[in-house]
């Protein structure tokens, strides 16, 4: 196939993505819908292969019944008779960005950033797995990140049903999946289920923790004996918590790992890589004390005070507890008598949406229309940009 080809009619081939071993893949546009799209096309070598067909179409099958943010979504699958060749294309969304071995060859990258991939592989995870899919071939190359800055699983090629039976083998006893991410699970031919992705994603944990892989060999029989039998080198993390995690995931038995992916990114929105937070009590005293500065005539204390604190509330005590957003309320009377109204306004505005205690929200209802009436009468006055979810994010 060639850049500027239209296959079946309708996905005009743009240029090359990728080539592996069952095909390429390509930047295409969708001429019926009118959108970029990703076509994965089957090699003319692979399409005379029975077992490569059956994978290319399972893969259809099974991510074409997923949906979810941080699954790439598959569109369409077709088949192309070309006199004697028959060519089979899966149609994609189109992630602008790159996988996430592109990443880690240039190095490790910012935990915290890492850690939100991670959570983010393992929504993902656990939607396929409440489906009844497990994706066995989690690794770098199969997560997206994109320019966004969100992470997708994709290829399902070799996801297997958890109703069906087997493990990690084929009937021939060839061995289902990546070496370096296989759970032991995988390469003893015992049953499978979403533990065995959840060790995998432990070892692209262990990688973004520390750069390489728990496990080098260099030929596949002592990567077998080493997932089956070595325990994994110790992680230094900032919170020893994270530590844990790694090694649970990377437990040998499955029954000794994480019961599913929502737990672990439960536990992963845990990690703490800086110093430990304060109670919600001293920064509710902190508060306290802003309000104090604003009551005695200085208001742009009690601002200083408050903008920092709020994020921090947030992350204890949640972004829509009742005290963060109080306290964006105070930040706001404050805003406002330390001269930005308008900036006031904008953020009752907001808090009157967010709130859904009626005591609370009667009071910022209250506040937004006298300060609104007051820009009206004399103008906005000189603001400073400020939205709440910028507010409660930091």
């Amino acid at each position: 196939m060639r850049a500027g080809e239209v296959l079946d009619g309708r996905y005009r081939l743009d240029r090359k993505l990728g080539a592996g071993g069952f095909g390429v893949v390509w930047t295409a546009y969708d001429s019926n819908i009118g959108r970029p799209v990703a076509v994965k096309v089957l090699s003319e070598e692979k399409a005379s292969d029975e077992e490569a067909v059956e994978r290319f179409i399972r893969e259809a099958r099974t991510a074409g019944s997923l949906s979810n943010p941080h699954i790439v979504t598959l569109y369409d699958y077709g088949r192309v008779q070309r006199g004697a060749l028959s060519t089979h294309y899966l149609v994609m969304e189109l992630v602008n960005g790159r996988p996430l071995s592109a990443v880690l060859r240039e190095g490790t990258p910012d935990l915290a950033l890492s850690l939100k991939w991670v959570r983010q592989v393992c929504k993902g995870l656990d939607a396929a797995h409440r489906s009844g899919v497990v994706h066995r071939d989690i690794k770098p190359e199969n997560i997206m990140i994109a320019d966004s800055g969100e992470a997708k699983v994709l290829d399902f090629g070799i996801a297997r049903l958890l109703t069906q039976s087997g493990g990690g083998l084929t009937s021939t006893g060839v061995v289902i999946g990546t070496p370096p991410y296989l759970a032991p699970e995988c390469w003893s031919g015992a049953p499978i289920d979403g533990r065995a992705d959840l060790y995998a994603l432990g070892v692209v944990l262990f990688q973004l923790c520390t750069g390489q892989r728990p496990f080098n060999a260099g030929s596949p029989v002592t990567m077998m004996y080493q997932h089956l039998n070595d325990p994994p080198p110790p992680v230094h993390t900032p919170d020893p918590a994270l530590a844990v995690l790694v090694r649970q995931l990377l437990a040998k038995d499955p029954a000794d790992r994480p019961a599913d992916a929502a737990e672990v990114r439960r536990r992963l929105r845990e990690v703490r890589l800086g110093p430990e937070e304060p109670s919600a009590e001293v920064l509710r005293r902190r508060a306290d004390q802003a309000w104090q500065h604003g009551a005695a005539g200085r208001p742009g204390e009690a601002v200083r005070i408050l903008t920092p604190l709020i994020p921090q509330l947030a992350r204890v005590c949640g972004p829509d507890d009742v005290r963060t957003l109080r306290t964006c309320h105070d930040l706001a009377l404050w805003l406002a008598r330390d001269g930005s109204p308008g900036a006031a306004v904008a953020l009752l505005t907001e808090l009157s949406g967010a709130l859904g205690e009626p005591d609370a929200r009667a009071d910022v209802l209250r506040d937004l229309d006298r300060w609104r009436r007051a820009c009206e009468r004399g103008g906005p006055g000189p603001d400073r940009p400020l939205s709440l979810r910028q507010l409660l994010d930091g």
